[in-house]
């Protein structure tokens, strides 16, 4: 009879805690402070440069810190938006950011899928061959010569082609592909569907937050691309990227020696907004996709 009186005591649904029973602790406070400092380590370079790309440079040199623009001048903004060098690059990276990223995606998609289904001869040598590239790599002179046999030079190839499969990704995607239940490939063998179907309407609807945070990392790659273009592309320059364009202009402005307009230019003022010319882009499209940034790193980190 004890027992049940205690049992009857018991509540049939735990207590919901009201926002009186919280209280802030100590600990509490130090992890927002913390967290407040962190932010605005992060966020206070991104209005330091925004206030000098907008500011004179009278502004600038009688400051040793600009926060707030004593004076506004988007001179260099207009300078930026004139210059054809920078919209030919733009144009050159967005077809980077297409086809580069659907080209990547593609290949990488389709090796983690082939190496996440079971043992087929020659597996484990075609994966160690590939988990091999993550240590160690052939040497640039070789793959200089590698990229001038093809004929890949001055071609906006040469910036595609040799990235079509990234070891990091791949492994995620084959992770991914390796923690779904086998059963649902066997069930869909079942009914008739071959290893291409049971691929695209199976197993791919179900990997589109890997696909989406692997598209991103390729994507964020081909939007800074530019290693490839300093190399490979010399002569014909409407085939540099936005980030070389970029380059080539903060050298030739901070020279302040090479033309004449650049005498007149604020030098550290269009350095800034050529930055935020190429990185706000990227930064507008970023948040659309990072619900299923973290949710597609846990789940493909998660067999091996």
């Amino acid at each position: 009879m004890k027992r049940n009186n205690q049992l009857e005591k018991l509540p049939l649904r735990p207590r919901r805690i009201s926002s009186r029973d919280q209280k802030i602790q100590g600990i509490d406070v130090i992890i927002c402070v913390i967290l407040v400092i962190y932010a605005f380590l992060i966020i206070f370079p991104f209005w330091n440069a925004f206030v000098i790309s907008i500011s004179t440079e009278e502004a600038y040199l009688h400051s040793n810190l600009l926060i707030w623009p004593s004076e506004i001048d988007f001179t260099a903004y207009k300078m930026v938006f004139n210059d054809q060098g920078l919209w030919s690059g733009f144009k050159i990276t967005m077809i980077l950011l297409i086809f580069g990223t659907a080209y990547q995606l593609f290949f990488t998609v389709i090796t983690g899928y082939a190496l996440s289904r079971r043992k087929w001869t020659g597996k484990n040598f075609v994966m160690n061959m590939i988990i091999v590239t993550m240590f160690f790599g052939g040497g640039m002179i070789p793959y200089y010569q590698l990229i001038l046999t093809l004929g890949l030079n001055e071609k906006i190839w040469v910036m595609i082609i040799p990235g079509a499969i990234d070891t990091f990704n791949m492994l995620l995607m084959r992770n991914y592909f390796a923690s779904l239940p086998v059963e649902m490939e066997e069930s869909a063998k079942m009914d008739g569907a071959n290893d291409v179907v049971i691929f695209a309407k199976v197993f791919l609807p179900l990997s589109l937050p890997m696909l989406a945070t692997v598209g991103l990392f390729f994507a964020v790659g081909n939007w800074n691309s530019w290693y490839n273009a300093m190399i490979f592309i010399t002569e014909k320059k409407q085939y540099w990227p936005l980030q070389m364009v970029l380059r080539s202009m903060i050298a030739k402005v901070s020279s302040n020696i090479e033309t004449p307009e650049a005498l007149d230019t604020f030098s550290q003022g269009m350095t800034m907004a050529s930055i935020f010319f190429t990185i706000v882009p990227m930064m507008s499209f970023y948040p659309f996709l990072q619900r299923f940034f973290v949710k597609g790193i846990v789940v493909g980190a998660i067999k091996g």
